[in-house]
């Protein structure tokens, strides 16, 4: 398959990912900018409210349910609009030119590097979280369901919780385009960066600057200049739900400042703010919770330099800033502490990480032992000093702040408690961390730039220039400093983490989740295996991807354990299915017929993964070898 053949599949993400959030704000009253930077959110929000809406009502996920969301909810913000006219109205921001050229900006060249990442369109990031995602596309596709307190474990054992807005994306343009699970995949993923992402950072750092094209500009090309985002998250887990959520993170976040008021004088509504971040909140809660109580944590400078600047400037009563301030705070605080995984699913991360090299990593930007990012951290460095020295925008230093704290405690594994505190949200798992700072940190950084293109402009000779020269020419300089910083903002970090994931997304011999021979198998699989057939192997090696790839059934379509005494007789016990009997009673209950096997290596490298019950597949034992590419084996139960 050909990038050029999923074209189709991108519009078709393109039209999921912004059609209703357009739609929405347009009635609403939205235009350009903000527009364009809330259509995404909004329409993430419409297609999870679609989701969980047909689930409840028992009618099949589509795009039916999706379009029937949008046009009640559009009707319901016409209504609210006619009632309450300019009260719920906001500004429309500059020119749509500058913002749709900034928007270019930012999107070619991280478009052309997420290509490049994941080569093929049928590439699969190759990593452990990535046997769920795969599956649970395929398992909403098959069953129609895509609501989150349904989507854990697949269907295989009692209905649990798992955020599925990603998923219920993916899946809805699975269904409307014809792509494969992975082609989709790999498509909304790229439509969430570039249509999300991209303009959802020349938002948040315009709601500070203003709509200057100097300040557009600057956040375009710092929007693709930190490695762990959106790069990282192409490839560590995977956690795509949780990539989703940081993209959605800029629009809320610009939000939050306009709320606030710590910005550039916008001609905003105090109503239209509230009402639009409540239209974003589902789509984040359902993207993933934690970044709720992130999204409330970065949040945390702006209520308070709102608070401060009140208290300074007003001359009402003192307590209407003190109490709503301290309701924001008394809410985080519970938000914090409650919505957060167990503490025993953190212990993986209990021996690792380094408090020091953390806190050299968040000047440098550099996370996760890679190269300093040159770019971004010569620009944070000039746009901190501007800010203190302006002693304009401070809080945006403490945005930065709060989430260098996060990363660096998530790396302090001396001090467990605090650590967890801290960082037990996300599983006191630093990488996931490090996808906030680019999120906290570009607001500064584009600060930085824009200071210096106006320091260049006061000089003799660049004023001469500019007014000696004509339109073309100034236009022509600013293309120059826009390809001369696209070209800067890869060196260092991105570079290695570029490298990094690309590697993930390459099919080879010994590749971690999939072979080629193993691949090549599954593919195969459906020419052998008859209509209600169930498959069994070992998750992780791979041999549960036969579901998502073909839509056959497996026992366990996850990496963890069988809940049901007949599914762990099958992988404890299988290959005595002559001797044992309670072996084939329980491979008859469970409608497995067939075994994929794909050794013992796993997808953690340097692992192996030994199934007891998946280990002797001889003809003595009542196993027929049907089909086999190199050491990848499919065999037939014959013995029962």
């Amino acid at each position: 398959m050909s990038w050029l053949s999923t074209l189709p599949g991108f519009f078709v993400a393109l039209l999921v990912l912004l059609g209703p959030g357009l739609l929405w704000g347009a009635v609403f009253g939205l235009r350009r900018l903000t527009l364009l930077a809330l259509a995404g959110p909004l329409s993430v929000s419409a297609v999870v409210i679609a989701s969980e809406s047909a689930a409840l009502a028992g009618v099949r996920w589509s795009i039916v349910p999706l379009l029937g969301v949008t046009a009640a909810v559009a009707l319901l913000l016409w209504l609210i609009r006619r009632r309450f006219g300019e009260a719920v109205a906001t500004d429309p921001g500059g020119p749509l030119r500058h913002s749709l050229a900034a928007w270019a900006a930012a999107a070619i060249p991280v478009g052309l590097i997420t290509l490049w990442i994941f080569g093929d369109p049928e590439n699969i990031a190759q990593s452990h979280d990535n046997i769920f995602h795969l599956n649970a596309v395929r398992y909403i596709a098959e069953t129609g369901n895509a609501s989150s307190p349904d989507l854990g474990y697949l269907g295989t054992r009692a209905a649990t919780f798992y955020p599925a807005g990603w998923h219920a994306i993916v899946s809805v343009v699975l269904l409307s385009s014809g792509l494969s699970v992975p082609a989709a995949i790999n498509v909304v993923n790229l439509a969430i960066v570039l249509a999300i992402w991209c303009i959802g950072c020349l938002f948040l750092v315009t709601r500070v600057t203003g709509e200057r094209r100097t300040a557009l500009l600057s956040a375009a090309v710092l929007s693709g200049a930190y490695s762990s985002f959106p790069y990282l998250l192409y490839e560590f887990g995977v956690v795509y739900p949780f990539m989703l959520s940081i993209a959605l993170l800029p629009a809320v976040l610009g939000l939050v400042v306009q709320l606030m008021r710590v910005g550039a004088p916008l001609r905003t509504t105090t109503a239209a703010n509230l009402l639009l971040l409540l239209g974003v909140l589902p789509g984040l809660a359902l993207a993933h919770p934690s970044s709720v109580v992130g999204a409330l944590g970065l949040s945390l400078p702006m209520v308070l330099a709102a608070a401060y600047s009140r208290l300074r400037r007003s001359a009402e009563p003192a307590w209407r800033t003190l109490v709503p301030t301290a309701v924001f705070l008394v809410v985080l605080a519970v938000v914090w502490m409650r919505i957060r995984p167990s503490r025993g699913s953190s212990d993986n991360w209990n021996e690792l990480g380094n408090a020091g090299v953390a806190l050299i990593e968040v000047v440098l930007h550099s996370p996760l032992f890679r190269p300093p990012a040159y770019l971004v951290a010569a620009l944070t460095l000039v746009g901190a000093a501007v800010v203190l020295r302006r002693k304009r925008h401070r809080w945006t230093l403490a945005l930065y702040g709060f989430a260098a704290m996060l990363f660096v405690v998530a790396n302090w594994k001396e001090a467990p408690d605090l650590r967890w505190i801290v960082a037990g949200v996300w599983y006191n798992d630093y990488f996931r961390i490090s996808a906030m700072l680019p999120v906290a940190g570009i607001i500064i950084a584009s600060l930085g730039a824009v200071a210096l293109v106006d320091l260049a402009k006061r000089l003799p000779k660049v004023r001469a220039l500019l007014r000696e020269g004509s339109r073309k020419r100034g236009a022509a300089v600013v293309v120059v400093l826009v390809v001369v910083g696209v070209l800067l903002a890869p060196l260092g970090a991105v570079q290695r983490g570029v490298a990094e994931a690309a590697a993930k997304y390459r099919f080879t011999e010994d590749s971690q989740l999939l072979t080629v021979d193993e691949l090549a198998l599954i593919e195969r699989v459906p020419e052998t295996v008859e209509e209600g057939s169930g498959i069994v192997g070992v998750p992780l090696t791979g041999a549960s991807l036969s579901y998502s790839y073909t839509g056959i059934p497996t026992l366990l379509p996850y990496g963890t354990l069988p809940a049901s005494a007949a599914g762990k007789i099958i992988y404890e016990s299988l290959d005595e299915l002559t001797t044992n009997p309670e072996v084939c009673p329980a491979a008859q209950e469970m409608g497995v017929e067939y075994v994929l096997d794909f050794g013992i290596s796993s997808v953690h490298p340097g692992e192996t993964e030994v199934v007891p019950g998946l280990q002797d597949l001889t003809p003595e034992n009542g196993f027929e070898r049907v089909d086999s590419e190199g050491e990848a084996v499919l065999y037939r139960i014959v013995g029962c």
